[in-house]
């Protein structure tokens, strides 16, 4: 398995890539393309492939990989689905395969041809790890930290020349062309920037006190043939749990059930089972206390989602770009963060030869990045403010989407139209506004005055 090649004549320069994980590896094989040398400085264990990884928390809960994302990640590595595949990834049609309860009633299910891989996040961070380590440009530092960035230049005008890095032998200097962030929500970045007299960067913080529990069964083969993926979501903000049964490799099954403010089980597993029996309908239950446990309960708190705004910061060094979750961390319920990853990625790729050849300044690029997050938080985030306790920004929109979401939620249960235009939309292969078609919009319209005409 390789990246896409480019001639070896129009490589040149250090990149350096802080973080391993999905967006360093995905960074990472782009920046290959135009650097003749790439180092990941990867604080973890980069080539352990069985022990837990402290810096990435949820990756024993449900995971897959959204269509505009693989479709990214594909094309950066090609034979990457292939191999996740023939390492026992799951694909799943998301209109046909998904048992989906939403807006208190079960969808209708068509076949869509919007598929998602799923399977253990440390299948897919394994994966793309080993397709990593087969580009030659590449370089992995495994087991260093990254102290401090190194700038050089004028005031105004400084640009990164190269960081400090430790693998516990003592610090060094690693000089280079290009950095970039992609260390996860446990970024240096604003205290690097600020220290540096870069100033205190703006953070967007749409706090939820989310918190999910997943355990790990065997799968039971007597539903294969009803369905794959089994989804229970709430109707918000009555209800405030969710639960998902979803496949992965080695004829397994990963639970999942979470909430908000609170609605979600500890370790426990007599609390666990009782957490899948209080959601708005008993089906996930119903089916997991007949099977077989593989895994103890594992738990995952946070806070809430956060964007670090860059783009708002009066002066930018050059040789800097920030991605993934050290730029955005939104909730994970909603299984947009690789997908985000795949997407700034591809806006890198689309844009390096402009960054070389200086047509292109760091603080463009970083704008644009900033921008590719737009979407998704705003579907994410407009979820959240469901819940009165949510505290951050709202916007004049936030009813407005309320119920217009409701609606469409409720339309596409029984509505092809609409069922393919929602799961496209969240898939990232469709402009949001196209949930606004005529067809779509008179549908929800009748609907909300036929429902206040039987209230009358």
């Amino acid at each position: 398995m390789t990246t896409l090649p480019i001639e070896p004549a129009l490589r040149s320069g250090h990149a350096v890539v802080i973080g391993g994980s999905v967006t360093g590896c995905l960074t990472a094989a782009v920046l290959a393309r135009r650097f003749e040398r790439v180092t990941v400085v990867e604080k973890g264990d980069f080539y352990d492939e069985t022990g837990p990884r402290q810096s990435l928390p949820q990756e024993h809960h449900v995971h897959l990989l959204l269509l505009r994302g693989k479709q990214i990640m594909e094309r950066i590595y090609p034979g990457l689905l292939s191999a996740l595949e023939q390492s026992g990834a799951q694909v799943a049609d998301l209109g046909h395969d998904v048992k989906w309860y939403q807006r208190g009633r079960w969808k209708n299910r068509y076949r869509s041809g919007i598929e998602a891989h799923y399977c253990s996040r440390r299948l897919i961070d394994n994966q793309l790890r080993r397709c990593l380590t087969t580009v030659p440009q590449v370089s992995i530092l495994s087991g260093t930290r990254v102290t401090r960035i190194e700038f050089s230049g004028a005031e105004n005008l400084r640009q990164v020349s190269g960081v400090a890095i430790d693998d516990g032998s003592g610090e060094r200097n690693l000089s280079c062309d290009l950095l970039v962030d992609a260390s996860g929500r446990g970024t240096h970045m604003p205290s690097w920037l600020k220290d540096a007299g870069f100033g205190s960067v703006q953070n967007s913080v749409v706090k939820t006190e989310l918190g999910y529990a997943s355990r790990i069964y065997k799968r039971l083969p007597a539903f294969a043939e009803q369905w794959k993926v089994l989804l229970v979501l709430p109707t918000a903000p009555a209800q405030r749990s969710m639960g998902v049964i979803s496949p992965i490799e080695g004829d397994r099954w990963m639970v999942t059930t979470g909430g908000w403010f609170g609605n979600f089980p500890g370790k426990d597993p007599d609390e666990f089972l009782q957490a899948l029996a209080s959601l708005p309908v008993p089906d996930i239950h119903d089916v997991i206390r007949e099977a077989e446990p593989l895994s103890e309960v594992f738990t995952f708190r946070m806070p809430g989602s956060r964007r670090t705004h860059y783009d708002r910061l009066k002066h930018w060094p050059e040789g800097l770009l920030v991605v993934g979750d050290a730029l955005s961390s939104m909730n994970p319920l909603y299984s947009q963060g690789m997908t985000i990853a795949a997407l700034e990625a591809d806006c890198i790729d689309e844009r390096l030869d402009a960054l070389l050849d200086k047509s292109l300044r760091c603080h463009q690029l970083q704008g644009l990045l900033c921008s590719v997050v737009d979407g998704a938080w705003n579907m994410a985030t407009t979820e959240d403010f469901r819940f009165p306790e949510t505290s951050g920004e709202r916007t004049w929109r936030t009813r407005f989407d309320h119920w217009y979401g409701a609606g469409l939620g409720a339309l596409s249960a029984n509505n092809r139209r609409a069922l393919e235009t929602q799961i496209s939309v969240t898939n990232l292969v469709m402009d949001p506004a196209r949930v606004y078609s005529p067809a779509i919009v008179s549908r929800i319209a009748l609907n909300a005055l036929l429902s206040r005409n039987t209230r009358q």
